[in-house]
């Protein structure tokens, strides 16, 4: 290499420094203002943007909340659990006096074994306050420094310091002395319930409407199932109930469609459920395992997307679904793993927002936890 081509390559590489030193990444609550009743818990995520090429290694989030009226209440900012946070006995989650207003969440990847991929999503936490007096508030973000001054706290996947780079976004919070709005609804059966020949599966759609006048994330107790059937997409139980959360908000008057998959022992036994509507906290599942690309088997009638994988037993299995590489959505419930093949339907709400062939695109990648809970 002559001295000219010397000279050129380390310009450009230095200019490629300059640029990657450059590059910024904002630290931010989704919204710049937030309004809520004084009865109601306020909850919010906080996110990265964009995600760092090579993931996180280690990150602190602190949220200071200041306001016109005092402080009480402040709940916590929940980091996700794809880290082992402040080591390998850390409980997840650390927390300044509620008093002060500040509220931290830290991680970092486990060093020892088994060691855990890096964070490699634009959601690092769920803040939640609760408790707040009626009154004016600034939400501030910034980092959680536990080590001194010298200690680099955000980290990307390369053990590169990002501190410099990053930006904290701030936010205002109003709590409103509003009365209390219970939410209200109804769910109607549309169609016949049918029979799906890939999964044996008994289906029933359903439209859900918002006959409130306040958005809601509405939980439907689906009652009167017979022993010998079973809400095979449920996601939990709630005194012996199924019941099925909504995946996001549903605004006053609106209407969402669903559907519920029902396991019958006896075919000839159709379920003739009855429905409660109440309203659900809406928090966002952050699940822990490694993460692998899926890609579809097959589209299938209706533009319903079938997806297949290969599971073990004593495992569990999140889908996880994006229409953009960045920005990832867990799929409820879970899939236990039974040692065999197993095959999965994206047939839209309450798996996902939205029907599939409603979107652009949707990529699917699919998380494997240590043990079936």
């Amino acid at each position: 290499m002559n001295l000219r081509s010397f000279i050129h390559a380390m310009a450009m590489m230095c200019a490629s420094q300059a640029l990657a030193q450059s590059a910024s990444y904002q630290v931010e609550l989704p919204q710049g203002h937030y309004d809520v009743p004084a009865s109601q818990e306020f909850t919010t995520l906080v996110r990265i943007n964009p995600v760092p090429a090579a993931g996180l290694f280690s990150y602190g989030i602190i949220c200071t909340v200041e306001g016109n009226n005092g402080l009480t209440g402040i709940v916590a900012i929940t980091p996700p659990s794809a880290l082992a946070f402040d080591g390998v006995a850390g409980a997840g989650m650390r927390g300044v006096s509620s008093l002060t207003g500040k509220y931290t969440g830290k991680g970092s990847v486990d060093i020892l074994l088994p060691q855990k991929n890096n964070h490699a999503d634009s959601i690092l936490g769920n803040l939640a306050i609760a408790g707040l007096p009626v009154g004016s508030y600034t939400l501030s973000l910034g980092i959680y420094n536990t080590l001194g001054p010298t200690e680099s706290v955000f980290v990307d996947g390369q053990s590169r310091s990002l501190d410099p780079q990053i930006t904290f976004g701030t936010a205002t919070l109003t709590v409103a002395d509003a009365p209390i709005v219970i939410p209200t609804g109804t769910i109607t059966a549309v169609g016949a319930m049918t029979a799906d020949r890939q999964t044996g599966l008994l289906i029933q759609k359903y439209d859900v409407r918002n006959t409130g006048t306040v958005g809601a994330v509405f939980r439907i107790l689906v009652k009167n199932i017979p022993a010998t059937s079973r809400v095979w997409n449920a996601h939990g139980m709630v005194g012996g109930v199924p019941y099925i959360d909504l995946p996001s908000l549903l605004a006053p008057n609106a209407t969402t469609r669903i559907t519920i998959e029902y396991w019958s022992q006896d075919r000839r036994a159709v379920p003739k459920p009855t429905f409660e509507l109440i309203a659900a906290s809406g928090s966002v599942v952050i699940p822990e395992g490694v993460a692998s690309a899926l890609k579809p088997r097959a589209i299938m009638t209706g533009g319903n997307v079938l997806l297949e994988f290969n599971s073990e037993k004593g495992k569990s299995y999140y889908i996880q679904y994006s229409g953009d590489f960045t920005t990832w959505k867990t799929s409820l419930p879970k899939v236990d793993g039974t040692g065999n093949r197993i095959q999965w339907i994206d047939n839209g709400s309450p798996k996902t927002e939205s029907h599939p062939s409603s979107t652009s695109s949707r990529f699917y990648r699919i998380l494997a936890t240590q043990t079936a809970k």
